[in-house]
């Protein structure tokens, strides 16, 4: 609602307006363009028009001035007039000068033919090219187009010949037009300028959809999605983005909610463990023994909350993506035998053997204290769902760059349907499986698969009911720095 109000209030700040304004813009500028090219165009048609009346009276005058008249340039000067003054508009002039810039004869009734006289001017033997000015007078309303050629008289001599023409319709025509002009870009630019806001309102209207779409979508309806209009144009490709980012955005908080709920589940039991233990103890007075039983079952049940917490908090920062590795060289295949010496008697009480097979030194460069973590993690799985009398088997090798590390076990193996789950945080296939000693919370496989994928590894899991489970982690040797020696 507050940003609709600031819209009515600013309009210039929507796309809208802003698309309106550069579409009436483009267009005025358009067409100003062509104006100004057709303006350009008449113009220079209108001189070239004109130059070409200029040399054609120049050569006609001058030629009848030397074959009617010869040296008698009174006579004509007179014949020039007549001529002229013949005419409806006096707005043509003509003048004759000799080669020392003298005036021979001159017919001027407009005054035009205000420039300076000429210096003699360098002519061609078989034909003297048109000089072509125009005159601006101040005391003259209109500027005076000049042409001025020079030619060789039948004397032998250089003469100057000049005539003007008074631009008054030229001006007058070119003015009317500059006016139409003017009149057509301001229709034009107002007819842009609405049709622009119309045209740009039916092509902003899917956004208005989707806008209104979207803040309909809460926390609360994760579920709706933004209709597409089947076009397949831009705004659909943006709905479409748009809702494979809300997929997402679900599917986060769908597992956050879901994470949240068993958090809170694994935490109810130990907490409600330790509540029954004290108040076990505040009902009646105990012994030494008792008061040590309960003791030592509330010690265990620390050590469970203190694990999950440092488990949640491992996973959160590997999510907040401030999971920190102390990388280093390490000898992989001495962590695991150190890891599987520490497990072994844990093994033997669960009737399970442990078998460690390694060709050689293998060398990773990653962070010792999350391997083992990843080692432990991986044969506490596989001791606790392997049974009585089966056996736990494990392999290192390096090649190609990479270190492979597998943990297998011939227990009952894992249903395919929940193969593709149990890497989920909380999941786990059998409960029941895991209640012979302190159950675990479903993390342990989150965390290795956190820990490989940390490093730039994989993890998957090869496993069929009967046929027992085999984890296989694989690790880039050299990750930042050269590769281990």
């Amino acid at each position: 609602m507050s940003s609709e109000k600031t819209n009515r209030r600013r309009p210039w700040n929507t796309i809208r307006f802003r698309l309106t304004l550069w579409g009436a813009g483009v267009t005025t500028g358009v067409c100003l363009l062509v104006c100004l090219i057709v303006y350009a165009g008449l113009s220079w048609s209108l001189h070239h028009e004109v130059d070409g009346i200029l040399e054609g009276e120049i050569q006609e005058l001058t030629a009848r001035v030397f074959k009617e008249f010869g040296q008698d340039y009174e006579a004509a000067e007179q014949g020039v007039a007549l001529e002229l003054g013949h005419r409806v508009r006096g707005d043509l002039s003509y003048r004759l000068l000799n080669d020392q810039g003298a005036v021979l004869l001159t017919y001027d009734p407009e005054e035009q033919l205000r420039a300076p006289v000429p210096h003699r001017l360098s002519v061609d033997a078989e034909e003297a090219k048109p000089v072509f000015e125009t005159i601006d007078d101040p005391k003259s309303a209109y500027p005076v187009r000049m042409c001025t050629r020079g030619f060789t008289g039948q004397d032998g001599r250089t003469y100057t010949a000049q005539a003007g023409y008074l631009l008054d319709r030229v001006s007058r025509s070119l003015g009317t037009f500059r006016g139409i002009c003017a009149v057509a870009l301001a229709v034009a630019g107002i007819v842009a300028f609405w049709g622009g806001r119309i045209v740009a309102g039916r092509s902003l209207r899917p956004v208005q959809v989707i806008i209104g779409k979207a803040e309909r979508i809460t926390a609360d309806a994760l579920g709706e999605r933004i209709p597409l209009s089947g076009t397949g144009d831009e705004l659909d490709r943006l709905a479409e983005t748009l809702n494979a980012m809300l997929n997402r955005i679900e599917q986060y908080v769908a597992r956050l909610k879901q994470f949240t709920a068993d958090a809170s589940h694994e935490l109810r039991s130990p907490l409600a463990a330790l509540r029954g233990n004290a108040e076990v103890v505040l009902s009646a007075t105990r012994s030494k023994d008792e008061l040590r039983e309960v003791i030592q079952e509330s010690i265990e049940q620390y050590d469970r909350l203190g694990r999950i917490a440092e488990d949640l908090l491992l996973l959160a920062r590997a999510d907040a993506g401030e999971l920190s590795l102390e990388r280093t060289v390490m000898q992989l295949d001495k962590a695991i035998s150190d890891v599987i010496d520490l497990y072994r008697p844990l093994a033997e009480d669960e009737g399970v053997e442990l078998k460690f097979t390694c060709s050689g030194p293998v060398r990773v460069h990653a962070d010792d204290a999350r391997m083992r973590q990843l080692v432990g993690n991986l044969l506490d799985n596989a001791i606790k769902y392997s049974g009585r009398g089966k056996s736990v088997s494990v392999a290192a090798t390096a090649e190609n760059g990479a270190v492979e590390m597998t943990v297998a076990d011939d227990g009952p193996g894992i249903p395919p349907d929940d193969l593709s789950r149990v890497f989920d945080r909380f999941y786990r296939v059998d409960r029941s499986r895991s209640r012979q000693r302190t159950p675990g919370v479903g993390l342990g496989l989150a965390i290795c698969r956190t820990i490989v994928e940390a490093h730039g590894g994989s993890i998957h899991i090869d496993s069929a009911p009967g046929t027992g489970t085999r984890v296989t982690a694989r690790l880039p040797q050299d990750l930042t720095t050269g590769k281990p020696g």
